[in-house]
């Protein structure tokens, strides 16, 4: 499948990963973190959804980063010690504002999770960037490419193929049109200059 998974660092006070990668992804970026932070600790895990790509690298940061909190869903947080995961969890909400330090981050519903349950976007004020898990991905090696485009469309192509529930998809798009986002940090594909 031509399909490029992405995580992301930001390295600021405190420091948060939005997903994990997969296990073995996770064990292959774990030393450029710890590069990058410097001795500094990783506070924050945003997890928007349960698959492996998002958390199947919990464990690894865990064992690096004890004191770690995930962020994410009231659906996830109720999971993840199901699938063995003992660290700390911080469920968020959407609306929800976390301030702390650098961080300023405000979450979106995201009907991402089985049977249309919530999962969680998020839009870190402070850099402007939004975090759009799956929702805004596009196929094809997106490994450091950067291309431009405009909020107000891509949030108007969003479609049922991405949420498959009008009532749902419709919300989405309204609260979404609420921020203005600088950079779109996509979960697969090709990043967003806006």
């Amino acid at each position: 499948m031509d399909f490029t998974i992405h995580q992301y660092l930001l390295a600021s006070n405190p420091a948060v990963l939005f997903a994990t990668g997969t296990y073995e992804e996770a064990k292959q970026n774990l030393p450029q973190i710890k590069e990058i932070l410097a001795g500094k600790n990783l506070n924050y895990i945003f997890v928007s959804h349960l698959e492996s790509d998002e958390c199947g690298g919990l464990p690894v940061f865990l064992s690096e980063y004890p004191e770690v909190t995930v962020l994410c869903s009231a659906l996830c947080g109720r999971e993840l010690p199901g699938y063995g995961y003992a660290g700390n969890i911080k469920v968020c909400n959407s609306d929800e504002h976390l301030i702390d330090g650098e961080l300023y981050f405000q979450f979106f519903d995201y009907p991402s999770e089985v049977h249309l349950q919530k999962g969680l976007l998020c839009f870190e004020k402070n850099s402007e960037v939004f975090y759009s898990a799956d929702l805004m991905l596009s196929y094809g090696n997106g490994g450091g490419k950067i291309v431009k485009s405009n909020w107000e469309k891509e949030v108007e192509c969003i479609d049922s193929g991405r949420v498959p529930n009008e009532k749902y998809l419709l919300s989405l798009k309204e609260n979404l049109l609420t921020i203005d986002p600088k950079f779109i940090a996509v979960g697969h594909g090709f990043c967003m200059r806006l």
